[in-house]
C-alpha cells in the first residue's frame, strides 16, 4: 500500500502540536516554573523586559521544543506566571517582543547552554528507526506524532517544520508495514501463497469463496452448528496458524489487519499488492483460529445449558401432572409418623394412635398401591440424558480438536477429558475400570453412580457439563483460545518481569525510624529553601513577623509544626494589616 504523508493529520490535530494548548496549573507548574539553573540564566540578563523575554523563550523551549515565531505571542497565563516569579511587570514583555536581534541572540544562547540541536540527517534516521517499533504497534498518526514530539524534547532536538515531522512519521509507518507484511509472509512456502490467494475465489463447484464462507454466521446453538464451526476450524488449521509467529508481532497490529479483512470484500482484497494481501489474510486466519475455538466452546456451553433447561422443564411438567397424589401420600405418611412418635413419648398404643389419624385399611391401600411417580422422573438430569445423542454427535471431534490444561482441583477433569478423547478415538463403548470421579458434583452423583457402577452416558455428560463450568471459572484453559486462555498469559513473561523488577521495587527502609533518618536531611534542605524564598518575598512588608527558623534538632513533629506556625503567622498578619 502506498501511504501519503499529506493527509496524516487533520487541521485540528496539527494545531494541537503547533499552537499553545490551554494552560492549566498542571502545565504551568510542569513547564513554566523556573528552577535554580533557570533563574541563574535569567538573572544574567539586564533590564526587566530582557529577563522576562529570556524566561519566556526558555520555558517555551522546554514546553514546545521550538522558538517563538516572530508573530507569536505567549499566553497571558504564562506571562503572568513568569512575571510573578521574577517580580516584574508582565506588560514589559512588549518591549522585548519588538527586538528581533535580541530574541535571536537569546535563543542561540539558550540552545548552547541547554544543549539543544537542530534535526540533522543522522538524527532523522535515528528517530525513524526509534519510531518504527511504535508504528508496528499502532499505525494511527496522532499517537505516533505525540510520541515523536516527546522524544524530540527528551533528546533536546529543536522541533522542525511540521511537514518534516509528518514525513518522518509517514516513513516510519511505511517501514512498519513492510516489517509486518514480511513477517506474516514468512511461513508461506511452496504452494501456500497460492492457497492463501485461492481463499478469495470460489473453487470447483463451490457457490462462494472460502473467505466468504469463513465469515458467515452459523446460527442458533445446535449440535450441527457446532460441527459446522469445527469444520471451519479444521480448515483454518490447514494454514500455518499454530506456530509462534504471533509472538513477534503485537496483538494490536494483528487485530487491526484482521479487522481490515472483515471490512473488505474478497474483490477488494484481490486488488491489493500480493505481499499486503497475503499478510492481511494470514492475520485474519490467525484471528479466526482463536475466534472459532472460542465459538465452539461457547456453543457447547449453550447446547449444554439448553439440555439442562429442557430437563428442568420436563421434570416440572412431570411433577405438575403426577405430583398431587405423591404429595397426598407424603401427607399421610407424615401424619402416621407423627402419631407413632407421640404414642411412644406418651406410652400409648401405637396402633390406636395410627388409627386415630387414618383408617387402617386406607393406610394399607396407600402403601400397597402402585408407585405414583418414580423419583428419577423428578430429577432434571434424568430428562437431560435424553439429549445425550445430540452432544455425542460433536463431542469426539471437539475433544480431538482442542487441548485442555489445568492445575490443582481441575486436574482430574482434564484427565477425564483425555480419557474420553482416547475412548472416542478407539471407538469404544465402555469406560475403563478406573476413571477420575473427583469432579462429580452431588447433583450428578445419582445419575453417574448406579448400583455400584458408573453409567457411561451420564459420566460423559457430567464431564462435558463440568467442562463448561470450569471454563467459565478459569480453572481450565484451552490452547489457541483467546477467551479461555491461561490466566498467566495476561501477566508479563517471567523473563521480562525479572528484568523489570529492579526498576519497579521501591527501595524503602524496613522501619520508619530508618526512613526518617534518610529523608530528614532532604526535608530540612527543602524547608530551608522555602524559608529563604519566603523571607525574600516578605521582608519588604513592613511589620511582617520573622519566619520560624528550622534547627538541626527539629524532629519530625516539629518539622510539620513549623510549617503550620508559619502559615498561621502569615494569615494573622494579613488580618491585622
Amino acid at each position: 500500500m502506498v501511504r501519503s504523508s499529506a493527509s496524516l493529520l487533520t487541521q485540528a490535530q496539527r494545531e494541537q502540536f503547533t499552537r499553545f494548548p490551554p494552560l492549566d496549573e498542571h502545565l504551568l507548574s510542569r513547564y513554566y516554573l523556573l528552577g535554580e539553573d533557570d533563574l541563574r540564566l535569567v538573572r544574567e540578563r539586564r533590564r526587566d523586559f530582557n529577563r522576562l523575554g529570556f524566561a519566556v523563550q526558555l520555558t517555551v523551549l522546554h514546553h514546545l521544543g521550538r522558538p517563538l515565531r516572530s508573530d507569536e505571542t505567549p499566553p497571558e497565563e504564562a506571562l503572568a506566571y513568569l512575571a510573578e516569579q521574577l517580580r516584574v511587570d508582565a506588560g514589559c514583555y512588549g518591549q522585548y517582543a519588538t527586538r528581533d536581534p535580541t530574541r535571536h541572540e537569546h535563543f542561540a544562547s539558550l540552545c548552547q547552554s541547554l544543549g539543544y540541536v537542530e534535526l540533522s540527517r543522522r538524527l532523522n534516521d535515528e528517530l525513524r528507526e526509534w519510531l518504527m517499533p511504535l508504528a508496528v504497534v499502532t499505525d494511527q498518526p496522532f499517537p505516533l506524532m505525540s510520541a515523536l514530539m516527546d522524544e524530540l524534547r527528551r533528546r533536546k532536538v529543536l522541533v522542525p517544520r511540521f511537514s518534516v515531522l509528518e514525513r518522518l512519521v509517514h516513513a516510519a509507518r511505511v517501514r512498519a508495514d513492510q516489517h509486518t507484511y514480511g513477517l506474516l509472509n514468512l511461513p508461506l512456502k511452496g504452494e501456500l501463497p497460492e492457497k492463501v490467494d485461492a481463499l478469495l475465489s470460489p473453487q470447483d463447484d463451490e457457490p462462494i469463496s472460502r473467505f466468504a464462507w469463513l465469515g458467515r454466521p452459523v446460527g442458533a446453538p445446535k449440535a450441527k452448528h457446532v460441527l459446522a464451526l469445527l469444520d471451519r476450524l479444521a480448515f483454518v488449521r490447514t494454514f500455518p496458524v499454530q506456530g509462534n509467529l504471533r509472538a513477534f508481532l503485537p496483538q494490536s497490529r494483528l487485530d487491526h489487519l484482521a479487522g481490515e479483512a472483515r471490512r473488505l470484500s474478497a474483490s477488494h482484497l484481490g486488488d491489493f499488492e500480493p505481499g499486503r494481501r497475503r499478510a492481511i489474510l494470514m492475520a485474519y486466519l490467525f484471528d479466526l483460529s482463536e475466534t472459532l475455538t472460542d465459538a465452539v466452546l461457547d456453543m457447547h456451553d449453550r447446547v449444554m445449558v439448553g439440555l439442562l433447561r429442557d430437563g428442568e422443564r420436563e421434570a416440572a411438567e412431570a411433577f405438575a401432572e403426577q405430583g398431587q397424589p405423591l404429595v397426598k401420600q407424603f401427607g399421610t405418611f407424615k401424619s402416621v409418623c407423627a402419631a407413632v412418635i407421640a404414642a411412644r413419648e406418651q406410652g400409648a398404643d401405637p396402633y390406636q394412635a395410627i388409627e386415630a389419624v387414618v383408617n387402617w385399611q386406607q393406610l394399607v391401600e396407600t402403601v400397597r398401591e402402585r408407585e405414583v411417580v418414580r423419583a428419577e422422573q423428578l430429577d432434571p438430569l434424568h430428562h437431560a440424558l435424553r439429549g445425550y445423542a445430540k452432544v455425542r454427535s460433536y463431542a469426539p471431534r471437539m475433544l480431538a480438536a482442542l487441548s485442555f490444561q489445568a492445575e490443582g482441583t481441575a486436574a482430574p477433569l482434564v484427565e477425564a477429558l483425555g480419557l474420553l478423547r482416547e475412548m472416542y478415538a478407539a471407538n469404544k463403548r465402555t469406560l475403563p475400570e478406573h476413571v477420575p470421579i473427583g469432579f462429580v458434583r452431588q447433583k450428578w452423583a445419582g445419575q453417574v453412580f448406579r448400583d455400584g457402577e458408573i453409567d457411561r452416558r451420564a459420566y460423559e455428560l457430567c464431564v462435558l457439563d463440568e467442562l463448561r463450568l470450569a471454563l467459565r471459572a478459569g480453572d481450565v484453559w484451552v490452547t489457541g483460545s483467546r477467551k479461555y486462555k491461561d490466566l498467566d498469559a495476561y501477566l508479563l513473561p517471567q523473563g521480562v518481569w525479572q528484568r523489570q523488577l529492579p526498576k519497579l521495587s521501591p527501595s524503602l527502609p524496613e522501619t520508619f525510624e530508618a526512613f526518617w533518618r534518610e529523608i530528614e536531611p532532604k526535608l530540612q534542605g527543602q524547608l530551608l529553601e522555602v524559608e529563604g524564598l519566603l523571607v525574600g518575598q516578605l521582608t519588604h512588608l513592613k511589620g511582617f513577623p520573622k519566619w520560624p527558623i528550622l534547627r538541626e534538632s527539629t524532629s519530625a513533629t516539629g518539622f510539620f509544626a513549623l510549617i503550620i506556625q508559619g502559615h498561621e503567622t502569615a494569615q494573622l498578619w494579613q488580618v491585622t494589616h
